[in-house]
């Protein structure tokens, strides 16, 4: 068994396991946890490691524990510099510096040159770790590592280095104009995103709801394919996303958006409209952390486009440049304000950090204007990094025009406008409803939340097909921000399902019956679901009960409840569960007291998940926190992007 197996095996090891062991120095990482910021198994991995290393120094069980706690909270490591200064909620500076100086550790220098001499770390200067070193930790600069993610970030880092760097390549300017002959005073962003990412080998589009994004990327589909027929090549083009929703709701938008494209049958025909979802796409026969493609074995395609990409946590994306031939162009589309992956890493807001205001180097927006015919010549700025050649924000949107509520709404929350999002609470908007909590309420409002459900019980009355089924029961979705406490997923399910069986609609809520929603919670590559796929159960034509799965190409596959292994009711959904999909109404629920999880992306992302009404359930103090307070993870690609200009 080598070091990094015998790794995965203690972070199996139980609780029990840790309570037994005689380390050095345990009341110190005994405070850190009874104060809530490491869990047990932080504590019981690094003093397992510490065991095995013979080390017992303080300095190092505490930051290791650190490590793997951040790690559990989404971020890809530690920054000692951040901890230092101001450490996580419930320890003080003084309180850290207090306990590091009596193991004589008496500054952050000191701290990181302790941490250099221990075995169970490797340092790294360039991005490298030394030839040989088996350690489970890596120290750079001032961030520390789980060696595995600081190999996945060196992955992602390097290919973007490489291909902010690589020659660009010459799209036809006149199959550009084609593609949009409309003029106007304003530039046009779509547009310029087309001619930029058909001049990299990696693009980065972001923008917010109704922004155009699929539009843009089947205009810039419509534009590879039309060069490569042009040259008589042909193009192997692959889509993805990463849920199957996801992917069904780009297999629908790209469809939709060839019909208007003014280009041949031909040309329309040789696009692509099947999206699958990123793990069936790298063939997940081996499970979550090994794939089918790899380097050894790429994918077979020349263009790789990846919808909902703040969705990716960095293992996946690693794993997904892993994957791609090197000669092989990789177009990445998303929402950069989103939240952030539910795992580790929060890659697209890294990448794109400074889209806002860094724009593009002076020479790039020369050409792009040369391009374009749109004055991007105006954007440019010197400081740029090589990075920012690649990405491009929409910025105009088509779907909500000045009179709605849920635009001005999500663009006040997004900007953080705490003065904005309540004028818009309050302002009547037809399309944005707010329910303030009453004085002493400790329950949520289950039957005004389930009223929403009406036409989705009614269609299973009349026994409509499951297409029309799945179409109604998507116009609306309950959204919590938590998964426990009255006001959490689990709670609200169970109460919403049980309002369905006192008025009649659900037989037994412990059984299956006709019209129960089920999410899938766990992997399940034999039977081709995945966390987060979504099933209706309905008889078959012999009247049999089975759960039925939208594919990625809108078709649906019965399942008999009996091979479902791990699901939940899905009358509600976690706003994290949302991402990816869009319904016509939306309500989301707040809980009643602060928590850590409200923020400004996660609000954001609630409401943009509403196409035409959107229903907030939330006191006046909660939405204000969440406005100001916005996700942070640690990482060291911001730095490395856009640092150096």
């Amino acid at each position: 068994m080598d070091f990094f197996n015998q790794l995965d095996l203690l972070a199996s090891l139980d609780e029990t396991t840790s309570a037994e062991q005689d380390v050095p120095q345990k009341v110190g990482l005994a405070l850190w946890q009874e104060r809530g910021v490491l869990r047990p198994i932080d504590r019981q991995w690094i003093e397992q490691l510490a065991r095995h290393a013979g080390e017992d120094h303080y300095p190092l069980l505490l930051a290791g524990a650190l490590c793997s706690a951040f790690l559990g909270a989404g971020h890809i490591c530690i920054d000692l510099a951040k901890i230092w200064k101001k450490p996580p909620e419930g320890i003080t500076a003084g309180q850290l510096q207090t306990e590091l100086a009596q193991c004589n550790v008496l500054s952050l220098t000191s701290w990181c040159q302790a941490l250099s001499s221990s075995a169970l770390i490797a340092t790294s200067t360039d991005g490298s770790v030394p030839e040989g070193a088996e350690c489970p930790m890596v120290l750079a600069g001032t961030r520390l590592y789980l060696y595995r993610y600081f190999q996945y970030e060196q992955q992602v880092l390097v290919y973007l280095q490489r291909q902010s760097n690589a020659e660009p390549f010459e799209p036809d300017a006149t199959l550009i104009e084609q593609l949009f002959p409309e003029k106007s005073a304003e530039v046009n962003w779509q547009k310029v995103a087309v001619a930029n990412a058909a001049s990299l080998p990696f693009s980065v589009i972001s923008g917010g709801p109704g922004t155009g994004k699929t539009t843009t990327v089947t205009k810039l589909l419509a534009l590879l394919v039309a060069q490569s027929a042009a040259q008589g090549k042909p193009l192997r083009i692959e889509l993805a996303a990463p849920t199957g929703k996801a992917a069904a709701r780009l297999t629908e938008s790209i469809s939709n958006a060839k019909a208007d494209l003014p280009l041949s049958h031909e040309i329309k025909q040789a696009i692509p409209e099947q999206a699958s979802t990123l793990h069936r796409l790298l063939g997940s026969d081996f499970g979550r952390s090994r794939f089918k493609h790899h380097k050894e074995n790429p994918l077979h395609l020349d263009v790789l486009l990846v919808d909902e990409v703040s969705m990716v946590d960095l293992p996946m994306m690693a794993k997904l440049i892993d994957a791609m031939p090197p000669h092989a162009r990789l177009i990445l589309l998303g929402d950069k304000d989103q939240l952030a992956s539910v795992e580790a890493g929060s890659v697209l807001g890294d990448v794109s950090l400074g889209i806002e205001t860094a724009y593009f180097q002076p020479d790039w927006a020369a050409r792009l204007t040369q391009l374009t015919a749109e004055n991007v010549s105006q954007f440019a700025n010197p400081a740029a990094p090589p990075i920012s050649r690649a990405l491009t924000l929409l910025r105009k949107s088509y779907r909500f025009d000045a009179n709605s509520g849920i635009g001005k709404l999500a663009k006040s929350m997004n900007s953080g406008d705490v003065k904005g999002v309540l004028s818009c609470l309050q302002a009547n908007y037809h399309d944005v409803h707010w329910h303030v909590p009453e004085e002493g309420q400790t329950k949520p409002n289950i039957a005004a939340l389930a009223k929403g459900y009406d036409a989705y019980w009614e269609a299973v009355r009349q026994k409509q097909d499951i297409a029309s089924l799945y179409k109604v029961f998507s116009s609306y979705q309950v959204l919590t921000a938590v998964r426990q406490g009255e006001f959490g997923v689990e709670l609200v399910n169970k109460h919403i399902e049980h309002y369905f069986y006192q008025r009649g609609r659900v037989p037994d809520p412990h059984v299956w019956y006709p019209g129960k929603a089920v999410m899938i919670t766990r992997n399940d590559a034999g039977l081709g679901l995945f966390n987060g796929d979504i099933g209706l159960c309905m008889p078959d034509e012999s009247q049999r009960l089975r759960v039925w799965f939208m594919q990625s190409d809108g078709s649906f596959t019965g399942l008999l409840p009996s091979r479902l292994s791990e699901f939940e009711v899905v009358f509600a959904m976690t706003v994290h569960k949302s991402q990816g999909s869009e319904f016509e109404r939306v309500s989301l629920l707040l809980p009643m007291t602060p928590s850590p999880v409200l923020t400004r992306e996660l609000i954001y992302t609630g409401i943009t998940r509403a196409r035409q009404e959107f229903s907030l359930w939330g006191a006046a103090s909660l939405v204000m926190a969440a406005a100001q307070t916005r996700i942070e993870r640690n990482s060291g690609l911001p730095e490395e992007l856009w640092s150096h200009a």
